[in-house]
């Protein structure tokens, strides 16, 4: 009988054991309920924080997109404001020289 041994308990004492038994297996279900409850709780914060983060996502590829845009027709507008200068530059040239000529024949 090497390694058992025999545990004699009064029938008040297996009661209390009995209750005991009955209770840390309900706290035990509790704790199970309680675990599920916080594995749903977490899923529901990924879920709501990656659909957050999608919808800031699609915001920052728009804006990018509106940048590029904008880039885009200021690099236009820049284009055509130098060619337009250029354009003034050369007819400011002309007319300096005509209005030289002018002063020269009077």
């Amino acid at each position: 009988m090497a390694g058992k041994f025999k545990l004699q308990v009064s029938l008040e004492e297996l009661g209390r054991l009995r209750r005991e038994r009955k209770k840390l297996g309900e706290r035990l279900e509790s704790l199970d309920l309680l675990e599920e409850t916080l594995r749903v709780l977490r899923y529901r914060y990924l879920a709501e924080r990656v659909k957050e983060l999608e919808h800031r996502l699609g915001e920052m590829e728009e804006h990018y997109r509106s940048l590029v845009e904008f880039e885009r027709t200021a690099e236009e507008d820049k284009r055509w404001l130098m060619k337009v200068r250029g354009e003034i530059s050369r007819e400011n040239h002309e007319l300096e020289g005509e209005v030289m000529e002018l002063e020269g024949n009077r």
